[in-house]
Order: structure tokens, then C-alpha cells, then sequence
């Protein structure tokens, strides 16, 4: 499931942690990977604990990977393309992603990890956009017709693609789906207002609200349905928030910094990425069922210019991520696994 990625100045970050606003763990254990010597962003992990994920070379095209327990790496790139742009799994060896040709169009892909790969684009797009995939081969995301417009789409492993629209929507934005074909996203009506939704298998919309002034959102679901994601102001600051199953949206912050999730697993368990905007220290997160909230920070990105994001999260609670020790003198970017944190 899904793509998607986001601090506070030093001080900020080190008066939180001497007030107690969330507390930092040490019995943490990392291990660093590298899919690519500039950048390695992970994204999911599968059942069996593999990763999958993106690279980013040197000339500023994307490609895909995974790596498999042993630490091996499998590369991803469909055939002919310019770029990429995102892979995810899609069932027990099955993969799905998007790639862009040499017209500069994106189409969906899948198949299985070592390939060959198959091409499909939803019937008359111009674009075929896609943005989660689950393990029953279903894929969600974007596509858009002759007018350049955007619409929602879900493709059933059988190939069957249905057109999504959210009841008063002008816009409507799925985002991520669960093994049992829940959809979540957001939709904005014709008066602009943006409002979160969650689609049941069966079709059912059932939207909720967002604060007020919020122009976008990412979110992600998980098996039990619950849906935890950020929302952005007109200034584009993010927070978050938690829907629980029963309807309750839950925000909050790390520390009142912006704060971005990326990732919940099936026991509640949350990981994002907090901290200023620009030149500051960027530190990731877990957040546990109970509202409490570990600081994760890779060993040695304690500069004002490091950066440390937690990216997805297993069920047995191993989590990975990206850092980055130091953004003025260092451009590559490298994949963490940490575990003991759970």
C-alpha cells in the first residue's frame, strides 16, 4: 500500500525532550541499506518482511526495489521507461507501480518482482496514475481524460476498473486500500471544502471532516480500517490524525512541530516524520495505540540539518525508513530497518 513522504530547530526539539512531551528510546537497533549509492526511500513491507521501495539516481530518475530478508536487492524498472515512478506489492509475488515513457505519459504496471512486467492504462486516459495496491491484486489511483481532469479509479485483479466518485464530490482523491478492499482518501466538494472518506468494498462512501482550511491530505489505511494521515493548511504546515474504527478522528502533533504519518499497521501503531520546514532537525516518529509517542532518531542525524523519517512499519513492529546524517554537506540519502521500538 500506498506512496507517498516530510522539524523543529534544535532547541525546540531538545526543550521537548526535557519536558517530557514524548520520550526517546534507546534499546533501538538499526541496520542501514543502501539500493542505490545517492538515494534509498522505502515504502512497504510485505508479510514476509520484505521492503519495497524507490532509488533515485544520480540523473534524477526514479527506479524501484526490493529487498528481501536475506538483504539482497532485487532492482525494478520497467522496460523502455524513462522513470519508475512507483512500485508496491499487489499479492504474494505480485508488484504494481507506474512508469513514465519516452512521451513523458504514466502508465500503471504489474507483475511479478523479477518481471516480466505488464502495462495497463484505464480506457481512454491520458494518464494512468497508480497510487496503492493490496494483496488481493487491486490497485487504486489517478487517471486523466482529454481535458486534463483527474478521477479516482480502482482496477480489480481481474482487470474491471470502476471510476470513484464520493457522493457531492468535484474532486475525488483515493489514496490507499486495505486487504479487504476498504479505500480511503479525501474529496473536496464544489465549494472547495475537503472532507476525508472512507469506501467500502460494496461502494459505500462514508466521508468525514477535517478542519477547517485544509487544501490537502494524505492518508493511509490499515486491515481493521482504521485510517491515520496528515492534513495541510493554505501554508501547507501539516498535521495529523487517527479515524478510528468507530468514527472518532483523533489529531495531533509531535510536539506541536509539523508532523506527517506515513504509515499504520494492523495493531494501531503509527509512523511518520516531524520537524521544521527548512534547516532544522527532521526526526521520525512512532506513535503507539495508546497515544504516547517515541522519538526516532538514526544514530548520528543529530544535526540541525539531519533528517530521519520512519516510512512504514510491519505487523511484528519492525519499522524502516530514510535518513540523511547531514543535508549541507551530504546528498545521499540511506535506508534504515530498526527494531526494538514496538
Amino acid at each position: 500500500m500506498k506512496r507517498n513522504i516530510f522539524t523543529s530547530a534544535f532547541t525546540l526539539a531538545l526543550g521537548l525532550f526535557l519536558a517530557g512531551s514524548y520520550s526517546q528510546v534507546k534499546a533501538q537497533t538499526y541496520t542501514t541499506f543502501d539500493a542505490d549509492p545517492h538515494a534509498t526511500l522505502p515504502l512497504h513491507f510485505d508479510s514476509t518482511g520484505r521492503i519495497i521501495g524507490l532509488t533515485f539516481s544520480v540523473n534524477q530518475t526514479y527506479g524501484g526495489f526490493v529487498r528481501n530478508t536475506d538483504g539482497s536487492v532485487v532492482e525494478i524498472n520497467y522496460p523502455g521507461a524513462l522513470s519508475t515512478d512507483w512500485v508496491g506489492f499487489a499479492g504474494s509475488d505480485e508488484i504494481a507501480g507506474a512508469y513514465t515513457d519516452s512521451n513523458y505519459a504514466q502508465h500503471g504496471f504489474l507483475g511479478p518482482v523479477s518481471g516480466p512486467y505488464s502495462r495497463f492504462d484505464v480506457h481512454s486516459a491520458t494518464q494512468t496514475i497508480p497510487m496503492a495496491a493490496n494483496s488481493a491484486g487491486q490497485v487504486i489511483g489517478f487517471w486523466m481524460d482529454s481535458s486534463s481532469k483527474l478521477h479516482g479509479f480502482l482496477r480489480d485483479a481481474d482487470g474491471t476498473v470502476t471510476t470513484l466518485v464520493a457522493p457531492g464530490a468535484a474532486a475525488t482523491n483515493p489514496l490507499d486500500i486495505n486487504g479487504s478492499g476498504q479505500i480511503a482518501g479525501y474529496m473536496s466538494d464544489a465549494s472547495g471544502v475537503v472532507h476525508g472518506f472512507l469506501r467500502s468494498p460494496s461502494g459505500t462512501y462514508t466521508l468525514f471532516s477535517l478542519p477547517a482550511g485544509t487544501v490537502t491530505v494524505q492518508v493511509h489505511i490499515n486491515d481493521a480500517g482504521q485510517i491515520a494521515g496528515s492534513y495541510a493548511s493554505s501554508t501547507y504546515t501539516y498535521s495529523s490524525f487517527l479515524r478510528d474504527t468507530n468514527g472518532t478522528v483523533t489529531l495531533f502533533t509531535v510536539g506541536g512541530a509539523p508532523t506527517t504519518v506515513n504509515d499504520i499497521n494492523q495493531g494501531g501503531f503509527i509512523v511518520g516524520g516531524y520537524g521544521g520546514k527548512k534547516n532544522a532537525l527532521k526526526r521520525g516518529f512512532l506513535r503507539r495505540p495508546d497515544g504516547t509517542i517515541v522519538s526516532i532518531e538514526y544514530p548520528g542525524a543529530t544535526f540541525i540539518n539531519s533528517t530521519t523519517t520512519a516510512t512504514c512499519i510491519n505487523q511484528t513492529g519492525t519499522i524502516a525508513g530514510k535518513y540523511q546524517i547531514n543535508t549541507t554537506t551530504e546528498t545521499e540519502t540511506h535506508g534504515f530497518i530498526l527494531t526494538g521500538l514496538h
